[in-house]
């Protein structure tokens, strides 16, 4: 294997075999986990387009279909003989809800049609964005019940480190398909209102002060834009950040939040998914089996109508990274409140 290709290959497993060297893994004999076919130079440190064609030619002729997740990137479908579709969104991101049971029932059709057929799912890296759209399908077709071990499993086939779907958000997105599946819940898109957040622990940006403000996006829609806040003072706990007036939202919804430093400069500090279906109360059920809180919504009290989860730190893209706890304290986390 070349310097390059082990260099951007990093711990995910790699078919080394009968003269092939790809990042490609088997999750199960039918599914296969790739990266990005790619050509002329960058064919040299990823998958080479015309390898990988001839691995599936030669392994699996007539009886493969590729599942490409890039929305940053297409090729031609006819150099894979037109069986190619394409489910795409944005790494480093979660998928459209909306995306994952078409995916899965597409992968469902082409695998029930016969016993060669095989699945090959590929984003850029092969690796998060993949993962996502396998461990749906594990769940899809009953090969597990429960998100963590499917997610697990995942993990270990494709990685030699065991980290398969690493980002929280996209971990969400995983919890939230088989919430909805062992639930035998029909989802809807469901408006809720957002009334602000609650950031708790303040982000050490500024030798511990931090001037915050966040941007919504309603899927690839920005539709707000907050004010800056003012410096955080000595003492803070926390940082209340109130809209002025409820905003609703429906579907999936991106929060970014950055620090403005003293010379106006922006920096992302952390960012989260979720979708409004799981805040509202058709999705607010009990499930002790999942450790993902960020599926349940609570209300204040008996007689209000505001509703809030809190994710942790753990569960914050970015901030999950923050092991050392430099910038994000270990009780940090985000208030939403609707």
């Amino acid at each position: 294997m070349s310097y390059f290709k082990q260099l951007v290959s990093k711990k995910k497993r790699r078919f080394q075999e009968d003269g092939f060297d790809l990042d490609l893994t088997y999750i199960k004999p039918n599914i296969v986990a790739m990266g990005f076919p790619s050509e002329k130079l960058e064919g040299v440190y990823r998958n080479h387009m015309d390898e990988v064609y001839r691995f599936l030619e030669q392994k699996h002729k007539d009886s493969y279909k590729v599942y490409n997740l890039c929305s940053e990137r297409q090729y031609d479908p006819m150099r894979f003989h037109n069986r190619v579709a394409t489910y795409p969104f944005d790494d480093h991101n979660a998928p459209p809800f909306e995306l994952i049971k078409p995916f899965c029932d597409d992968v469902d059709e082409w695998l029930k049609a016969s016993n060669l057929n095989v699945a090959i799912i590929h984003c850029k890296a092969g690796k998060g964005r993949t993962g996502v759209m396998i461990c749906a399908y594990l769940l899809h077709n009953g090969h597990f019940k429960d998100t963590k071990e499917a997610m697990e499993y995942y993990g270990n086939a494709r990685t030699r480190n065991a980290k398969g779907v690493t980002i929280p958000s996209q971990r969400r997105y995983v919890e939230y398909y088989g919430y909805l599946l062992r639930n035998c819940l029909t989802y809807v898109p469901t408006m809720v209102l957002l009334r602000g957040f609650e950031i708790i622990t303040i982000p050490n940006m500024q030798g511990g002060n931090c001037c915050p403000f966040y941007i919504i996006w309603q899927y690839k829609v920005k539709i707000h834009t907050s004010k800056l806040i003012e410096s955080s003072k000595k003492g803070d706990t926390s940082i209340k950040l109130e809209l002025s007036q409820p905003l609703p939202i429906c579907g999936d919804i991106k929060v970014e939040f950055f620090h403005k430093d003293t010379f106006g400069r922006k920096e992302r500090m952390f960012q989260f998914w979720f979708n409004t279906f799981f805040i509202s109360t058709g999705a607010n059920m009990t499930d002790s089996r999942e450790g993902e809180p960020t599926i349940h919504t609570f209300k204040e009290s008996r007689n209000s109508d505001v509703r809030w989860f809190a994710i942790p730190k753990q569960f914050v893209d970015k901030a999950h990274k923050d092991n050392k706890c430099k910038v994000f304290s270990p009780d940090f986390k985000v208030s939403n409140v609707f």
